[in-house]
């Protein structure tokens, strides 16, 4: 899902100061910011070791259509009774916000596709993945 591109900034363009060097930020570096503003988004904190960091990384992907900006899509699930078009607006405006302030990348797009309805019992994804695992 993450295409291993890197991208190249001047220091000049990043905080228009005397060019100094090149700063790369990888798509696992965006990836990542992604990925913890889900998690925070959910009112969770976690580990690259936890098995919700692992669920999530599969769930973004990341586009460079240029140098200087970004395109992010993100899976998600929605809890039974939310409004889905205020999570997902939600969602969109958060990773846009962290993803711009973080790295200073121009976020052209945040497509969020839901791909599946919770049951009203909180289930974590290490539950689902356990489910799932076992369907195998």
């Amino acid at each position: 899902m993450i295409q291993g591109q890197v991208i190249t900034l001047s220091e000049h363009e990043m905080n228009n100061q005397p060019n100094r060097g090149k700063i790369e930020i990888s798509d696992q570096v965006i990836s990542n910011v992604v990925i913890l503003t889900l998690a925070k988004q959910e009112g969770k904190e976690i580990t690259q070791k936890s098995r919700d960091y692992k669920y999530y990384r599969k769930q973004v992907t990341i586009d460079r259509p240029d140098d200087n900006s970004v395109s992010i899509s993100v899976k998600i699930r929605i809890k039974y009774g939310e409004k889905i078009t205020d999570v997902t607006s939600q969602i969109q405006q958060a990773i846009k916000r962290e993803v711009e302030s973080i790295t200073g990348l121009k976020v052209v797009s945040v497509n969020v596709y839901v791909e599946d309805v919770l049951s009203a019992k909180k289930e974590s994804s290490e539950e689902i993945d356990e489910k799932e695992e076992n369907k195998k």
